[in-house]
């Protein structure tokens, strides 16, 4: 089976481009792929195999390819070919990149089917012929290129696909590698505005991955969530130019605090001195508008009432949201005990426990099904209010870090396994400094680059009444104060 000559040429555009979002590890990779079992005598596929080989010895920029090529004598056909492509693309944003890969995943997951198609089509031929004195031999081929077909599509689901790492599949290995190298890609991290809460993120929030902050009733866990939505917003630029065209989707639902009570603090994080009440509702409106999108996010908050939706609501609410023109890039859902299970067996059903089992696995599947960040929260049990209560009457309202910890999570232990991230937090405040302690009791995926040498902060608020965090990404130093593994010796706290 051979491809379409306008395919080569759509693969030999994005090589050629300066945009480097284009060409990821996994895009490369798949590409590669596509080339070695389609092969053509195609200009556009020969130069796209000669692109991937200098990409291959990490020589990435175009204008420094064609140099080499030059000097290695390369064809000019080759050479004028590229530069044409690479001043005018046939494929020119993100979007189309995507929905081209998408295609072509299809044509190399499927390959096996389609090498089968022809010998199948053939049998079916043989056995409608009129000739009856071979009829055994007939039946026999058709069966034969029958059970090619059915062993090609149960080979799909294991060799073609990112669920299998097989030393004998080394083309599938090589896409699992490259996807798990472009996760970590500094264009697809979500910062939020604290630089010490990136550090224990380590880096930021990710792709795939499920997030949970559990705290004591009333310690900021509706607050870091709405926080870290309207940081993804303004501190994460670098997401609005990797998408080529589409506007991001930073996604707020909350199915606790009304819809009033969520702009309310919403407003006193964006302008934490300012009076709403001042405002007309168009001036305040026009306010919050241009902070949340000045940056080229659009904000979605959403409210449900408890249990008003399920996590199977959940992925369609996303997928209503995803189109040509939005992706949602991250959802913030306060929070996992107001959701429904998707599942209604028994088993997803019985008790508080199992229901809260199976709302984790499903979250965490929707974030690999739409390879997105979901950040929640959940409640701490009453032996941790105990806990907290006699430390602070003891005078120890700034360590309660000490006695928050994995045991105190709430009713279902499956709570800890599934997230991919769980921290501690609580609100420390003498009346004179208020500061929001959060100490990571799992970090699933550290990233080695990051300094991993403590395992949460204490970050100020604004002022000792404010809802406000003080923000310091785009400060030199950060504000926060670390706390170590094990019991806090040392510790700094930052000047500027």
């Amino acid at each position: 089976m051979k491809l379409k000559n306008t395919i080569y040429k759509n693969i030999a555009s994005i090589l050629a481009s300066d945009d480097m979002t284009f060409k990821t590890a996994k895009n490369i990779v798949l590409f590669s792929r596509l080339i070695s079992i389609y092969p053509s005598k195609s200009i556009f596929c020969l130069i796209s195999h000669r692109i991937i080989s200098y990409i291959e010895r990490n020589i990435i920029n175009v204008s420094l390819m064609i140099d080499i090529m030059k000097d290695e004598g390369e064809d000019d056909e080759i050479i004028s070919n590229i530069e044409m492509l690479n001043r005018s693309p046939s494929i020119k944003t993100r979007s189309e990149v995507e929905r081209l890969c998408e295609v072509l995943s299809d044509y190399v997951k499927f390959y096996k089917i389609l090498q089968a198609e022809d010998s199948f089509i053939t049998s079916l031929d043989l056995i409608r012929d009129d000739d009856d004195t071979n009829i055994k031999g007939r039946t026999d081929a058709l069966y034969k290129a029958a059970t090619a077909v059915v062993n090609a599509y149960e080979s799909v689901n294991t060799s073609s696909t990112l669920h299998s790492f097989d030393t004998d599949e080394v083309d599938g290995m090589k896409t699992v590698v490259a996807t798990t190298k472009d996760s970590r890609d500094s264009n697809r991290v979500i910062l939020t505005s604290i630089r010490g809460l990136n550090s224990i993120l380590s880096p930021g929030y990710l792709g795939g991955c499920l997030y949970l902050y559990c705290a004591l009733p009333g310690n900021y866990k509706s607050g870091i969530l709405l926080t870290s939505h309207v940081d993804t917003c303004r501190y994460n630029q670098h997401i609005v130019k990797s998408l080529n065209g589409k506007t991001p989707i930073s996604m707020y639902i909350s199915m606790e605090n009304s819809m009033t009570q969520t702009i309310r603090r919403l407003w006193a994080l964006l302008y934490p001195t300012a009076d709403m009440s001042m405002f007309t509702v168009d001036e305040a409106t026009d306010m919050i508008k241009k902070a949340l999108s000045e940056n080229g996010f659009r904000s979605v908050i959403l409210y449900y009432g408890y249990r008003e939706k399920s996590t199977a609501d959940l992925a369609n609410i996303i997928r209503s949201y995803n189109n040509d023109k939005y992706e949602v890039v991250a959802v913030f859902l306060d929070y996992i005990k107001r959701i429904r299970p998707a599942r209604t067996d028994t088993a997803a059903t019985s008790s508080e426990k199992a229901e809260l089992h199976a709302i984790m696995n499903e979250l965490k599947n929707i974030t690999v099904e739409f390879d997105i960040p979901i950040v929640s929260g959940h409640q701490f049990n009453r032996e941790m209010a105990k806990a907290v209560d006699n430390i602070v009457a003891n005078g120890g309202y700034n360590k309660t870090n000490e006695v928050l910890g994995r045991s105190g999570v709430s009713v279902a232990w499956e709570v800890m396994e599934v997230a991919d991230w769980l921290a501690s937090m609580n609100i420390e405040n003498n009346g004179e400094s208020k500061m929001l302690m959060i100490n990571a009791a799992k970090q699933r995926d550290l990233d080695s680059s990051q300094d991993n040498s403590f395992t949460g902060i204490r970050h100020p608020f604004l002022t000792s009444q404010s809802f406000a965090l003080k923000p310091d990404i785009c400060e030199t130093v950060s504000l926060s104060t670390p706390i170590y593994y094990g019991k806090q010796h040392t510790n700094y706290v930052a000047n500027i």
